[in-house]
């Protein structure tokens, strides 16, 4: 395999000249890249695999196989992190060749050089290269495995977002952001416990008492430092190897406290919250989390199967949640929330769950979530006792219709705020615009409500991999609420609704 990459190394060299060069790999069903070959592995090292891009050049390369050249720093630049080793090995131009079998992109061969040089005749010239040597190439590049873990390569990713937004460190507290991209959230208290993210080194601000357990999720450095000392020795340790910060991008969840104290070590220092790096990156969901969510949806059609089943008169709201906690452990999922609403008390949207009994001919609201394997579900479905009440049929089609117009209001292009007026415009045409009191949607993924959020000021525009909510309601005070909700991924074409449970109202 090594020697297969290598002999077209020098082919290449020997017909057209090449500063660098470097063989990439793709699993696209995965998702992720790296580097599988490089002529100057001192410099420019092999890498972990990364999230493939959601960008201009990934599209146009790695997904629809045109090859892409650059002859200035200016074209090729924002897809290198480390501008300073580019410049010091005299890179200004570069050629990516999409190396395709059978309609599929298996990688690219990357050639790197001085400005000027990649005119057609030599793109061509590499062209016939690769297909010369395609009998040979396919296999070895198949064969060659992508390695490392999914947390490494966010990190690659992120490096890349940095560069992008312009951000020279990321600070992260304990929470989704740092689960996202370690896979582990230290234990948060008081002490300032914060992970610290550079283009050259990432390391964790970590009290003593939780070195220990720290380091046995991460083999990141550590600057560790003492309840008799303080963080500040530490901190200032830390942002020395870091080196110069110009923008530093803040987790937007961190305590007060701790965001000041690092405010305070970096004065001047230009800031954004990490919704621009790590939070950008959440947004578009990858193969594996896609799996994990429709695995979670999967669930969350049990629980309310199981929830429905048990639906009778003098059952509690409260015995009816325990009937869903319950489905949801027996599938290894731990129940994030148990809405049951019966009744006039389906009319508060975030009712709490008590004991009132269901009355044959109540309509009631189940809205209940969960997460496994660090990823959550999030359904609503509608159920009466014994009798739809009075007027309720004509509403739950109104809900539904609006849930149907906002599901077709969804592809790639398309504005979030544009998904929520399909929904509200559906409502308010029926006359029910006053009694639909929230917002259209939320986020799901490691966390329960994330962005994107589907609201009437929202300019997010959607894109592939997106994952969020549709939950119009129509809530009735003394009489009875109506919500229906799916989590919708976006595609390249359209959408898909997760659930595969119908939203017609069940009759016990």
């Amino acid at each position: 395999m090594a020697e297969v990459f290598a002999a077209l190394h020098r082919a290449v060299v020997d017909g057209i000249g090449a500063r660098l060069f470097t063989l990439s790999v793709q699993d696209a069903a995965a998702g992720l890249a790296r580097r599988a070959y490089t002529s100057d592995p001192v410099h420019y090292p092999t890498s972990v695999p990364k999230p493939i891009q959601h960008d201009d050049w990934s599209r146009r390369v790695l997904v629809a196989g045109e090859t892409f050249v650059a002859n200035t720093t200016a074209e090729f630049a924002p897809y290198f992190f480390d501008h300073a080793l580019i410049n010091s090995l005299g890179l200004q131009a570069a050629v990516n060749v999409p190396v395709i079998v059978d309609g599929a992109v298996l990688g690219t061969v990357n050639v790197l050089d001085v400005e000027g040089h990649f005119t057609p005749e030599r793109v061509a010239t590499l062209q016939a290269l690769i297909d010369a040597r395609m009998v040979d190439l396919a296999p070895a590049m198949r064969a060659a495995g992508l390695g490392g873990t999914i947390h490494e390569a966010r990190l690659a990713r992120l490096r890349v977002r940095m560069v992008e937004a312009g951000v020279d460190l990321v600070a992260l507290a304990p929470g989704a952001h740092l689960r996202w991209l370690t896979g582990h959230a230290p234990f948060a208290d008081e002490r300032p416990c914060l992970a610290l993210i550079g283009h050259r080194i990432a390391g964790f601000l970590v009290p003593g008492v939780n070195a220990s357990d720290v380091r046995q999720h991460s083999d990141w450095p550590f600057w560790e430092w003492a309840d008799a000392d303080g963080p500040g020795r530490a901190l200032a340790q830390a942002l020395a190897e870091i080196g110069p910060v110009a923008r530093l991008s803040l987790d937007e969840t961190m305590r007060a406290d701790h965001a000041l104290m690092l405010l305070e070590a970096l004065p001047g220092v230009a800031r954004g919250f990490a919704t621009e790096t790590v939070g950008y990156l959440r947004l578009r969901k990858d193969a594996a989390e896609i799996a994990a969510l429709r695995e979670n949806a999967r669930i969350a059609d049990l629980a309310q199967t199981a929830l429905r089943a048990a639906i009778r008169p003098g059952v509690t709201e409260a015995e009816l949640a325990d009937i869903a906690r319950a489905a949801f452990a027996a599938e290894g999922a731990v129940a994030e929330f148990t809405i049951v609403g019966t009744g006039a008390n389906g009319a508060f949207p975030h009712h709490h769950t008590g004991m009132t009994q269901v009355q044959t001919g109540d309509a009631i609201v189940c809205d209940i979530g969960a997460h496994k394997d660090g990823y959550y579900s999030d359904i609503t479905r509608m159920a009466c006792c014994g009798a739809m009440p009075d007027g309720y049929a004509e509403v739950h089609q109104v809900v539904d219709a609006a849930v149907e117009a906002a599901l077709a209001a969804i592809r790639p292009g398309v504005r979030a705020r544009e998904v929520d007026a399909a929904a509200r415009d559906v409502i308010t045409a029926a006359g029910y615009g006053d009694f639909f009191t929230h917002r259209t949607g939320h986020g799901v993924g490691q966390e329960i409500h994330e962005p994107p959020y589907i609201t009437a000021v929202a300019d997010l525009v959607l894109e592939p991999g997106m994952v969020f909510t549709i939950e119009p309601g129509i809530y009735l005070p003394d009489r009875f609420g109506i919500r229906l909700e799916e989590v919708a991924l976006v595609t390249e074409t359209g959408h898909e609704i997760l659930s595969r449970l119908s939203r017609a109202a069940f009759v016990s």
